[in-house]
């Protein structure tokens, strides 16, 4: 109790020092005066019962403002504010100050629970996706029927979609895990048509890869990992005929298959995590998410990326690299 008033004290004190100035001026002007101390007493009096009343509602005011702060900071996660911390005017502002971070800490939890969701939902497509390779490398050791190509292929797919995993979870982390220089597109592009050599003979299909070339800034960690999805597509929906990919003056790299196609209907939602449309049901290696992260690291490296297909006639995928500027 003895703290609590030593508090207030201490919050009011102007208000009582200019009562004690207000008395010693009184008492200093009637000694000067050699008046009677009547005088002095008559307005004394009044002084000290007009702060007694001052006091009384002050204090009470006082108490409920501190009694509604106790209880906000007795709570756990602090939401909303349903009390009255103050009439005063600069009392409200603070009150709409402390409501505003408020606000904007529910905004960050509720980008955070977002976040949180999306990577789940990721994880949970990427865990069901590897199990397709696992499943037929299981059923070729019980039946006893393992194929060497059938097995490699597998295999490549399974370090794909760790790969996947990997590149997803560095992306958390983008600005951190980049490294900007200049390369040449073409060397990029033969470096990633150099892991999937074993699956243009395997499936019989033609590549051609036109002598033009340019430099471009990017991370070509990132680019080529883009380029390794786009391309596996291409070669996974392709059956007969072959890819032809170049690299143009104007900075694109333009990757064109004779594969199957897309439908009209499905081009729209082609980059949206999960999405596989129509190939992906007929397909079993359908993930929805390669073209998905593709589509968020050209985005963060700057570069526009866009897809035009025809069914039975082909696909055409083309990464604009002019774009200089970071997402």
């Amino acid at each position: 109790m003895l703290k609590s008033w030593l508090t207030f004290l201490k919050d009011y004190w102007l208000l009582y020092l200019l009562y004690a100035c207000t008395i010693l001026f009184l008492a200093w002007s009637t000694v000067l005066r050699s008046s009677n101390s009547a005088i002095f007493s008559d307005v004394f009096w009044p002084l000290t019962y007009l702060l007694v009343i001052i006091t009384v509602f002050l204090s009470i005011h006082w108490y409920k403002k501190r009694r509604a702060v106790r209880n906000l900071l007795e709570e756990q996660d602090l939401s909303t504010i349903d009390e009255d911390l103050g009439a005063t005017s600069q009392e409200k502002s603070l009150q709409e100050l402390l409501e505003k971070v408020l606000s904007q800490k529910a905004a960050l939890v509720e980008e955070k629970n977002l976040e949180s969701q999306k990577l789940k939902d990721y994880y949970a497509l990427w865990a069901h996706q590897i199990k397709v390779p696992l499943s037929v490398l299981d059923l070729m050791n019980q039946t006893g029927t393992v194929d060497q190509a059938q097995t490699k292929e597998q295999l490549f797919l399974i370090n794909q979609y760790l790969e996947m995993l990997l590149s997803f979870i560095r992306l958390q982390n983008f600005n951190g895990d980049l490294n900007l220089k200049k390369s040449s597109a073409r060397s990029l592009v033969m470096q990633v048509l150099k892991q999937y050599k074993f699956f243009f003979i395997q499936k019989d299909l033609s590549l051609t890869v036109d002598e033009g070339d340019f430099t471009l800034i990017t991370d070509s960690k990132w680019l080529r990992f883009a380029l390794e999805q786009i391309i596996y597509n291409a070669i996974k929906y392709t059956r007969d005929g072959g890819i032809r990919i170049a690299c143009t003056d104007d900075q694109k790299i333009i990757i064109q298959d004779s594969g199957i196609g897309i439908d009209a209907a499905d081009l729209p939602q082609v980059f949206n995590q999960g999405y596989t449309g129509f190939n992906g049901r007929v397909s079993d290696n359908a993930s929805g998410l390669g073209l998905y992260l593709v589509k968020e690291i050209l985005d963060k490296l700057g570069h526009q990326v866009s897809i035009e297909s025809s069914i039975g006639v082909g696909t055409t995928v083309t990464i604009d690299c002019s774009q200089q500027t970071l997402s």
